[in-house]
Order: C-alpha cells, then structure tokens, then sequence
C-alpha cells in the first residue's frame, strides 16, 4: 500500500468509470440506432402512403379522361351524324332537282 492512497481502489474506481462511460457510449448508440430505425420506418411509411396515393390519384385521372374522351366521341359522333344526314337530305333535293330538270326536258323534246 502507498502513502497518498489506495491504487487498486483508485484504478478500480477509473475502470468502473470507464465502463459506466461505456455503458453509456452503448446506450446512446443504441437509442440513436433505434431512433434511426424508427424515421426509416417511417419514411417508409410515408414513401408506401405517396405510392399508393399517386397510384389512385392516376387510376382516378385515367378514369376522368376516358369519361371526356368517351364524351368527346359521342359528340364528334353526333356532328358526324348530322352533318351525313344534311348531305343525304342536299343529295336527295339536288336528285329531285336533277330528275324534274331531266324529265321537264325529256317531254320538251317529245312534244
């Protein structure tokens, strides 16, 4: 034994010292591994949340412009309908036109 004090008490003391900082050094390690797990779940989360929301945000924009270009074509086909009406309907009076005009100068020419 010395004169200024016990040396196995005083290394004793600094090992468990250095063990307690350790320990702590350990736990803190822990904790910030654990915290850093928990945001990658998390982020994870959010990133799983945005996919599945652009997923229906697309599926939902998909079945608005088939609803507009189903609208559109029934209305193109529409115009379509008409406009091939009016031409039959020209068709027939310029025909009916056409066989008067004939028929007025086939019986001129047989009188």
């Amino acid at each position: 034994m010395r004169p200024n004090g016990n040396p196995t008490r005083a290394a004793l003391a600094a090992v468990r010292e250095l063990e307690g900082a350790l320990d702590e050094r350990d736990d803190a390690r822990d904790s910030a591994k654990a915290a850093l797990d928990a945001a990658r779940s998390e982020a994870e989360r959010l990133l799983s949340e945005a996919r599945a929301g652009g997923t229906e945000a697309g599926r939902r924009r998909r079945a608005a412009l088939l609803t507009e270009a189903e609208a559109d074509a029934t209305a193109i086909r529409a115009t379509g309908e008409t406009q091939a009406a009016e031409i039959l309907r020209q068709h027939s009076v310029e025909r009916d036109d056409l066989i008067a005009d004939f028929t007025a100068v086939v019986l001129e020419q047989e009188a």
